[in-house]
């Protein structure tokens, strides 16, 4: 992590002292949903992330903030997505956020902690990141469980059965300087 700071940067001209803000490339970034019923898996995609990390002095990642529109999310199924803005009560709720509380090194990556907004509950979530250098960047991947019925998100069902309560959000996220 030290040699991704420093070739930041000489490629800045910044000091130790120094926060290095990243920002999220959305042309490379993207944040997605995976969803489950007895009968068929999909996935929603979102390309219009929002996200900044922020590199300490000594070149260690020190926070993440993402944000997103529930609306940008593509499964590929406009009558399913409609119904997932719907069910998520996009009009009310129409951000997904999260922001790191605490973030510390473990075996080949990162735990990161922190406040994950969805459906107009926050709540405390912790999972692992892998990260690695690109050219004058950092890409950061991981993957979030995240239970609906803990966000009070109602859940839809087909032919009488509900989709299951565990979706799993994953992330990859390039970060260049601003």
């Amino acid at each position: 992590m030290k040699t991704i700071f420093l070739i930041i940067s000489l490629l800045l001209g910044i000091r130790e002292s120094t926060l290095i803000n990243l920002k999220a490339d959305k042309a490379n970034s993207n944040l997605s949903y995976s969803a489950s019923h007895s009968l068929h898996d999909w996935t929603g995609v979102n390309k219009d992330v929002n996200a900044v990390l922020v590199l300490d002095g000594s070149g260690k990642i020190n926070k993440v903030a993402i944000s997103l529109k529930v609306v940008d999310f593509d499964s590929g199924n406009a009558s399913r997505d409609s119904h997932s803005l719907e069910v998520l009560e996009s009009l009310k709720f129409p951000k997904v956020q999260f922001v790191s509380t605490e973030i510390s090194q473990m075996d080949g990556g990162l735990k990161v902690k922190g406040n994950l907004t969805f459906h107009g509950l926050t709540k405390m979530v912790e999972f692992p990141v892998t990260y690695h250098a690109k050219r004058n960047g950092i890409i950061v991947e991981g993957e979030i469980p995240v239970s609906l019925d803990e966000f009070k998100v109602e859940r839809p069902s087909f032919m009488l059965v509900k989709i299951d309560d565990l979706i799993a959000i994953t992330f990859h996220l390039e970060f260049y300087p601003e």
